[in-house]
């Protein structure tokens, strides 16, 4: 008797699942997610709307945090070993079948192209739900952006050995931010993305902006090693100071701030946030940037922006305890 349609199709089933046909689309279909998975993983994120789509995945898939550019390792290493245990796994079970794949290399290919249209797809399907931004969500609106908090007052020693405090520039421009000395990851980045920031301003702009740069490691940073990182990063050609001080008071002003920063005993480095504060003549904090080449486009403009305003006719203590 001849076979029904229902016969022909569990009979191929069968064939599927117990030659090697299943597990060498499933290694094939694992190994090209776990490619995909890292590449997005440890790709850079551009300024742009791919960018916008990078980092949100990142987000979404590894707990990444934009500020600190970290991830959570729970997350890296449930990707990075979930496969492998799968795959091992499959070569157990399939060893002996996956033993006559030789025998048939030319429809081994059609499984692979399948494993790859399948990847490709689900790819396509994440970027296509995805709401990504307009040009104008990359232009700088400065009302829309602009916030309005109390900063925190302190007294601290810059690399001088001078006490410096923000009050000591109410009516100027304060750029705020946050380094330490031996960092040799973002916070390089930090004080050059600063630098450029005010090198792009007109030398008039210049005398209205004030940098000023707490450390986050007041244990290990005197005043003569900070004086060894302005001159290395030429801040002298600005209004600028680097900040230090006993470990409690400077704390308090980076909590305040809700700089987030975990020390790592084993290396001695600090995971850290990057961000930047813009203080404006009130002695507000009107805007609050990060690391990245829109920011800091932003960041300029929002340095115009403020210095562009006029000097309070009465200056007043205004900032937090």
């Amino acid at each position: 008797m001849k076979p029904g349609i229902a016969d022909i199709i569990l009979r191929r089933i069968d064939t599927f699942f117990t030659t090697w046909r299943f597990p060498f689309f499933m290694l094939m279909t694992l190994g090209l997610f776990w490619v995909l998975l890292m590449i997005m993983a440890f790709m850079p994120v551009p300024d742009s709307a791919w960018g916008a789509f990078a980092e949100d995945f990142k987000v979404w898939c590894f707990g990444y945090d934009p500020e600190t550019g970290t991830m959570k390792n729970i997350y890296l290493l449930m990707f990075t070993v979930n496969p492998l245990i799968l795959s091992l796994f499959i070569l157990f079970v399939w060893y002996e079948p996956l033993k006559n794949l030789v025998s048939t290399p030319s429809v081994a290919k059609g499984y692979a192209a399948t494993s790859v249209i399948l990847v490709v797809s689900v790819g396509l399907s994440f970027l296509l739900m995805y709401d990504f931004p307009s040009e104008e969500d990359f232009v700088f609106q400065p009302e829309v952006l602009r916030i309005s908090q109390t900063p925190p007052e302190f007294e601290l020693i810059n690399e001088h050995g001078k006490t410096v405090s923000l009050s000591d520039y109410h009516g100027k421009v304060i750029l705020l931010t946050s380094i330490y000395a031996s960092c040799s990851d973002t916070c390089p980045m930090i004080l050059d993305q600063a630098r450029r920031v005010l090198d792009n301003l007109t030398a008039s702009e210049r005398e209205e902006i004030v940098l000023i740069a707490v450390t986050m490691h007041p244990e290990k940073d005197t005043p003569e090693l900070l004086s060894q990182i302005a001159r290395f990063y030429n801040l002298d050609r600005y209004h600028s100071h680097l900040l230090t001080g006993e470990p409690e008071k400077v704390n308090k002003v980076l909590d305040y701030l809700s700089v987030a920063r975990v020390a790592n005993d084993g290396t001695g480095e600090i995971d850290h946030a990057n961000l930047f504060f813009m203080i404006d003549r009130e002695g507000k904090i009107a805007y609050r940037f990060t690391l990245g080449e829109r920011q800091e486009q932003w960041m300029f403009e929002a340095a115009q922006t403020l210095i562009r305003e006029e000097k309070p006719a009465k200056l007043t203590d205004v900032y937090g305890e």
